[in-house]
């Protein structure tokens, strides 16, 4: 019976530890992603449109949230707000 609690609870501690890894990782994606602004930006405008957006999934399926004046654009600000949540 204790062998079986501490396999219970040695599997248990590795499938938190996975997903620890799993959520970290995520983060830095998100977060290594603030560096690509430049080369989102292909017309070199400042600024990021819904179809330079599209190069980026996550950017792109947060676009409108991330617009937060609802110009259509993402500024760098905006762009680098995004990256803090």
């Amino acid at each position: 019976m204790t062998r079986l609690i501490t396999f219970l609870a040695l599997t248990l501690l590795a499938a938190t530890a996975m997903a620890g890894e799993t959520r970290d990782k995520d983060k830095h994606d998100m977060k290594s992603s603030a560096a690509t602004f430049e080369s989102l930006d292909k017309n070199a405008d400042s600024q990021i449109s819904k179809t330079e957006a599209a190069a980026d999934k996550m950017l792109s399926d947060s676009f409108a949230a991330a617009d937060t004046n609802g110009d259509g654009y993402l500024s760098k600000s905006e762009y680098m707000a995004r990256q803090k949540t």
